[in-house]
């Protein structure tokens, strides 16, 4: 089973979660933030234990803002939100998180199964970057083009100079392109 895909189904789950707690303008950041009007609401980080062509585990480890004071938000690099100022009302931890462990099991028994082709037009149809000016920091440098959505293995897809190029998640940051 190829794991590239794996982040963008867990954002699948997160997104379904989220729509049925209320909040319905939920989108994705490639390849694993959920956004909720141009704000980080939630992230997801997988790590993955084993033999590169053997067997292994993947750990999902997902974060939500549910409750989060200014000041806690100081150090953060990116505008950020949290769930209870979205809904203007206080959101159940326990129920939000009975929620995303039935969404999680459901989609990592579907992606064990048929991978990510499942999961990629909802994911496209939450794309919060598709069609826009982007810049990809990479360890190496940054790379500026416009986002394409994703291919059928999770890769990040980027107009550059009029070529199509990909990119995998490993040790890559997107972000809006900015303004001159």
């Amino acid at each position: 089973m190829q794991l590239g895909g794996l982040s963008l189904a867990v954002a699948v789950a997160v997104a379904r979660t989220l729509r049925e707690i209320g909040l319905a303008d939920i989108g994705v950041k490639w390849p694993n933030d959920i956004i909720a009007g141009e704000r980080k609401l939630a992230g997801i980080l997988l790590e993955v234990v084993g033999e590169a062509a053997g067997p292994c585990h993947v750990v999902i480890g997902v974060g939500i803002n549910v409750r989060m004071p200014a000041l806690a938000g100081q150090e953060i690099d990116q505008a950020w939100t949290d769930a209870d100022t979205l809904l203007g009302r206080p959101v159940g931890r326990n129920r939000l998180a009975g929620l995303l462990l039935s969404h999680l099991i459901s989609v990592v028994r579907e992606f064990e199964a048929d991978g990510l082709a499942p999961f990629l037009e909802e994911w496209q149809r939450m794309d919060c970057f598709a069609g826009r000016e982007v810049m990809l920091q990479l360890p190496n440098g940054t790379v500026q083009g416009v986002a394409r959505g994703v291919d059928a293995g999770g890769a990040l897809m980027l107009a550059v100079e009029g070529e199509l190029r990909r990119y995998h998640s490993a040790e890559v940051s997107l972000r809006p392109a900015r303004a001159d």
